[in-house]
């Protein structure tokens, strides 16, 4: 395990610590979560803007919902 150094002045070290209080969990905790949600957004975004790029360019096909049920058997 590794140990990552985080400067912060005392108003910001104050409202995390706060804040990780009041979810009941470690600050370490809460940033590690906080870092990965913004990682998983970054990725949804770039997902959003990939699909959006192939729509304008007419890439994208769309199945309905009774064809794909239909493609299942179900």
């Amino acid at each position: 395990m590794s140990t990552i150094t985080i400067r912060l002045n005392s108003d910001e070290a104050k409202a995390y610590k706060e804040y990780a209080k009041f979810k009941n969990v470690p600050l370490s905790t809460l940033m590690k979560e906080a870092l990965e949600e913004k990682i998983e957004d970054e990725i949804d975004l770039r997902a959003i803007l990939t699909y959006e790029e192939r729509l304008k360019n007419n890439e994208v096909k769309h199945i309905s919902f009774d064809d794909v049920k239909k493609r299942l058997e179900i």
